[in-house]
């Protein structure tokens, strides 16, 4: 029997000894950390309060601007010691995507409970009961589901399903339990949301800004708390939304880039081989096509410059941009060449796999003469090229002009004389 069963054995004996249940759930903690270390280090920077009243064993609440874990010490002592870790880690999961900040008030309680459960169950290697998993969802849908999506994406799903699904989902109970454990889910309920909601008490901006403040440092702290070598195993959703809150909010090359896109891709042209659709009869009237969605095409710097950590936080970036604005981007590795036989396609919630490839020499010429050699559009394509400027100090272009350069530190660092395109730094987000 390990420690924390000991631990449990005791509160059992005396369920209103308040010390023995805040001892249990720092011993509950200490092995999160043992397995899951940001995870752990998440929960260590959250208040803990033990209470009397509540519809559930954990939740998180807010306090004022202040989120806080409580904890009921009689329903505590019913679980088991595996059941208190996996119920301490999906709380920490939901503290790590912020869903008590992201849904607080929702007009949709019981949605946004499926939707967040399915999305930090992926992550664990065991469930709590009476929760929402994406293998019971696409049972009781029938159909596949793309896993490891935002908690909004499965909301929006839920919120667009046919009457007849939803009737399965009501019918299969609004918690997604199966039949088998309802009885066991009837004794004691692990976890509740409840505590996101605010009532008819609606937190005016302040109260938010603090709020988003905290949830900010809480995460910043719990990464720079989490040694490398355990940095190096998270799973790419989650290091990214760790490297996230560290970003900038007024530097917008993200934004920037979404802009071109935007742009390159809207509106329609002109093509003489369609009938005009207003004046069919009329052949001197060319007709329109929709203009193609562009290529975007991202050249990663993996010279000797360049450092891991900096390549590791560029990456996270991409994956963010790719995934937030629905872009399908192309990722090529260089140095003295294009590695193109490394290439990552990012989309519909896939993220960069981290790995450094060459780490010779920097040429900007390599990459315009991989462009020109695979005859990809000028007019139809946005270049992003993330380097620390050190190459040569002029380039044929071969007509391209919508390029975007994210230099690692300053402008002034681009080692070009006349570049064609902007000319970014990421210095602020990569400190």
């Amino acid at each position: 029997m390990n420690q924390l069963a000991k631990m449990l054995e005791q509160l059992r004996k005396n369920t209103s000894d308040y010390e023995m249940t805040q001892r249990v759930l720092t011993q509950a903690i200490i092995q999160v950390l043992q397995s899951q270390r940001i995870l752990g280090e998440i929960l260590l920077q959250v208040p803990r309060r033990v209470v009397q009243e509540q519809d559930a064993t954990l939740g998180l609440f807010w306090q004022k601007d202040q989120i806080e874990l409580r904890v009921v010490p009689q329903k505590l002592a019913e679980l088991r010691s595996d059941e208190v870790v996996i119920l301490l880690e999906h709380e920490a999961l939901h503290l790590l995507w912020q869903h008590p900040l992201r849904y607080a008030n929702s007009p949709t309680p019981e949605l946004v409970q499926l939707a967040t459960d399915i999305a930090v169950n992926q992550y664990l290697p065991e469930v709590p009961r009476e929760t929402m998993t994406l293998e019971k969802l696409q049972r009781y849908l029938q159909r596949l589901i793309l896993p490891h999506q935002d908690s909004s994406s499965y909301l929006r799903l839920l919120k667009n399903l046919s009457d007849q699904d939803r009737q399965k989902l009501r019918r299969k109970g609004k918690r997604g339990a199966d039949q088998d454990t309802q009885a066991k889910s009837s004794q004691v309920v692990q976890e509740t949301h409840q505590g996101w909601q605010l009532g008819d008490a609606q937190p005016t901006s302040g109260i938010q800004q603090l709020r988003l403040a905290q949830f900010k440092k809480i995460l910043h702290q719990a990464y720079m708390n989490t040694p490398k070598k355990d940095r190096g195993l998270l799973p790419g959703d989650i290091l990214t939304t760790l490297l996230k809150p560290q970003i900038n909010s007024r530097f917008t090359w993200q934004q920037l880039v979404s802009r071109q896109v935007g742009t390159l891709a809207a509106g329609r042209e002109e093509a003489a081989y369609r009938f005009n659709r207003r004046q069919p009869w009329r052949m001197e009237l060319p007709g329109s096509v929709s203009r193609l969605v562009p290529r975007v095409l991202v050249f990663v710097d993996n010279s000797g410059s360049v450092t891991d950590d900096e390549l590791e936080k560029i990456l996270s970036q991409i994956s963010y941009l790719a995934n937030s604005d629905h872009l399908p981007v192309e990722v090529y590795p260089f140095d003295a060449r294009v590695h193109s036989e490394h290439y990552q396609r990012i989309e519909n919630g896939n993220r960069v796999i981290f790995h450094r490839v060459g780490g010779g020499g920097t040429s900007f010429q390599c990459i315009f003469d991989f462009l020109h050699d695979r005859h990809i559009n000028p007019t139809n394509s946005l270049v992003v090229i993330m380097t620390d400027g050190w190459g040569e100090q002029k380039i044929n272009p071969y007509n391209f002009h919508q390029v975007d350069w994210l230099v690692t530190g300053s402008v002034t660092d681009l080692s070009l004389q006349r570049p064609v395109g902007r000319i970014l730094s990421l210095k602020k987000e990569i400190k």
